[in-house]
């Protein structure tokens, strides 16, 4: 069991392998600690996603590691423990914390902590999202600020939705609108996607991506023309080159170290790793003259 403020080094990948660490999301708190929102597969043994509750770790230079604390459904408005504490995202603003949590497949509900590791209050006793507002489900999600100020929500399973956050940032002034994806392509072939969508900014292009697929547009609500997978098991260390799923399931989310593109997504490539109890990875990302992601070399050291 692990203990708030508990280190542990992990300078390489896999990360804090067999903890069960994985679909992590990233933000940058003011004090320059790397926060990472995350979920827990709860058990090698898992035969299916089995999670209990929702991880916090944090991290100055990539290497050491602690754990700020876990969250669990008994003490949010969904008040009992569930199995299905499934993908998470922050928003860190104005010194304080709007947690957004997958409440199982259907619905995404929003904590406040007045912090970025709390303590933390509920955003409210009503989902934000159910999937009542959408036409696949609604879980995952992932926020992205753009450089007007502007706040965004951005959720999904097949179908992405993205919807503007009011400034209470548990509410939405208008409903969420599907994003069209051209020649849409994803772990189970052409013309599906998947779930985990997250976004990102850069040259000029907005890029949408769900796991280690990705497609781009120079607005933010599209159209978005997708650009295929940017990992490369050509360019892969063994053993990542060698993992049975190598496309599948790399939940992640993009962020800048010292001035340089990261991808930190699931991977499976560990002994013992599975498709339910999975660890994470962290990819350096570069983009081509044409603004794509250039393919992606998954190695032990992230430098």
């Amino acid at each position: 069991m692990l203990e708030p403020g508990e280190r542990l080094r992990s300078p390489c990948n896999p990360l804090l392998p067999g903890l069960g660490f994985c679909d992590p999301h990233v933000r940058m708190a003011p004090d320059g600690r790397i926060l990472i929102y995350a979920t827990h597969d709860f058990a090698p043994e898992n035969k299916d996603y089995e999670m209990h509750d929702w991880w916090i770790w944090s991290t100055r230079d990539l290497e050491e590691w602690t754990f700020e604390g876990a969250l669990r459904p008994e003490d949010t408005a969904i008040g009992r423990p569930m199995r299905s504490c499934w993908a998470t995202d922050a928003l860190l603003a104005e010194g304080r914390c709007w947690w957004y949590l997958s409440d199982g497949p259907d619905r995404i509900r929003v904590m406040h902590g007045a912090g970025p590791t709390g303590p933390w209050r509920d955003g409210g006793s009503e989902p934000l999202v159910d999937k009542s507002l959408v036409s696949s489900g609604a879980r995952d999600p992932h926020v992205f600020a753009d450089d007007d100020g502007s706040e965004w929500l951005l959720f999904g399973t097949w179908d992405f939705y993205l919807a503007r956050l009011a400034p209470d940032r548990v509410s939405f002034p208008a409903p969420p609108q599907r994003l069209e994806i051209r020649n849409p392509q994803g772990p189970y072939g052409p013309g599906r996607t998947d779930d985990k969508p997250s976004l990102h900014r850069h040259g000029g292009y907005y890029h949408l991506t769900w796991g280690c697929y990705a497609a781009r547009s120079r607005g933010l609500t599209g159209p978005y023309d997708c650009d295929g997978c940017f990992f490369d098991p050509a360019l892969a260390e063994r053993p990542f080159a060698e993992a049975k799923q190598f496309f599948h399931d790399r939940h992640g989310s993009f962020f800048i170290h010292h001035g340089r593109w990261y991808f930190i997504g699931n991977d499976f490539s560990r002994s013992g790793a599975a498709p339910c109890f999975r660890d994470s990875i962290i990819v350096p990302i570069e983009y081509r003259p044409d603004g794509r992601i250039a393919p992606a070399r998954l190695a032990r050291s992230w430098r």
